[in-house]
């Protein structure tokens, strides 16, 4: 039981989940923080608040989850900005659908958006970004 603890906690899937949880409190800390107390909009308060997470995701989801030992260089960081942008582009129009179309709290939207970004950012990480 130990050993089957210890190898899905090693897991890169339950480690970027943990990354996801952390960058996540970052992202709505600063959305909450932007629409509620500065009163600026949810489009622009989203993106201002995911890209403080990306910037802790980056380096936290490199050396902790996928355990890249060698030197970060530009070109691995603008495949990470690339996929997180691609990740961004479309969380907002879920984000937008949501809160718009389907008439949910920005919050409620802002939750959609956070868990379409999650899968995006995962496959794009693995596959794109850190693959060995």
């Amino acid at each position: 039981m130990k050993k089957l603890m210890k190898k899905i906690l090693n897991s890169q899937l339950i480690k970027f989940g943990l990354v996801g949880f952390l960058n996540t409190a970052v992202d709505f800390g600063v959305f909450t923080l932007l629409t509620a107390a500065v009163g600026w909009g949810s489009t622009i308060s989203h993106i201002i608040s995911y890209s403080c997470g990306v910037l802790n995701s980056y380096f936290v989801n490199r050396t902790w989850t996928f355990q890249q030992k060698s030197k970060s260089h530009p070109f691995e960081f603008f495949k990470f900005l690339m996929v997180n942008l691609a990740s961004l582009g479309l969380s907002t129009l879920v984000l937008n659908y949501l809160e718009t179309g389907v008439n949910l709290s920005i919050y409620l939207a802002k939750a959609g958006a956070t868990l379409c970004s999650m899968a995006v950012n995962f496959v794009g990480s693995k596959l794109i970004v850190f693959k060995n």
